[in-house]
């Protein structure tokens, strides 16, 4: 039996990177699976525009916990395999109290596998995104843990791995994404870059249309040159990072007065 976590900043980032690979091995495989959710925050400032102010904080992050737990009973994953962080959505810091709690929750289940948004060469470069992937690749590359699990990235510049989704259930997506209701207005925008995404991906699998793309992020030093994107890759994600201000929450504005403040 594998161990396996699937690591996601928000409480519905897996529903467009990974819902497919998830659902394959909760319900699909041959081989029986520990399979745990590990969500960093619990989105609650998640919302478009200041019109929905009040509704942000504690109010939107309890339906947003809700509206995971239903979206992991799709696949068959009750709500105590899920393991909240408590950070807050848009303030996780690449810093060394998130990566003592990395380095501490992975000592405590050491998984095989860790499912995780990509650290270096992502397209979706919102910082809680790139800090979580940050954080688990320096506890396992800093030799913290006493072993190495396999480590993938999601929704990565450069991937090297393929996770083929079946025409017969592509219908899936729609099902998660009726789940995260606070969500719709992004899920839907994000679902249409996705898609390409997935046929592109496509081609590097044999009689699939779609597929999953992910990065299999490989620690030893002769296959670390190999793993490098090339120059096209590196340039793109410099631009990307460049505007990262654009993948930033809407907070309140007695939030961003006390940021002021701070």
């Amino acid at each position: 039996m594998a161990k396996i976590i699937f690591f996601q900043p928000h409480p519905d980032d897996l529903e467009l990177n990974c819902a497919y690979l998830l659902n394959y091995l909760s319900l699909k495989s041959k081989k029986s699976h520990d399979i745990r959710i590990a969500s960093i925050t619990k989105g609650e400032f998640g919302l478009p525009g200041f019109e929905y102010d009040k509704y942000k904080g504690d109010y939107l992050a309890q339906i947003r916990v809700k509206e995971l737990e239903n979206a992991a009973a799709i696949h068959g994953i009750p709500a105590n395999k899920i393991d909240w962080f408590g950070y807050v959505d848009g303030f996780v810091e690449f810093e060394k109290r998130f990566i003592d709690h990395i380095f501490t929750y992975l000592q405590k289940h050491r998984p095989d596998i860790i499912i995780a948004p990509e650290a270096l060469y992502t397209w979706y470069y919102h910082k809680d995104h790139v800090n979580t992937g940050r954080a688990i690749y320096y506890v396992i590359s800093s030799n913290l843990l006493d072993y190495i699990p396999k480590l993938y990235f999601y929704s990565s510049l450069s991937p090297n791995y393929y996770f083929p989704i079946d025409q017969n259930s592509i219908s899936l997506t729609e099902r998660l994404i009726k789940c995260h209701k606070t969500q719709i207005w992004l899920l839907k925008s994000m679902k249409r870059i996705n898609k390409p995404i997935w046929m592109i991906s496509g081609f590097h699998t044999q009689g699939y249309k779609y597929a999953e793309p992910y990065r299999r992020v490989y620690f030893e030093k002769s296959l670390k040159r190999e793993d490098r994107p090339n120059w096209i890759i590196r340039g793109l994600v410099r631009l990307i990072a460049s505007h990262a201000q654009l993948f930033d929450a809407q907070y309140p504005e007695e939030v961003l007065k006390e940021l002021e403040k701070a």
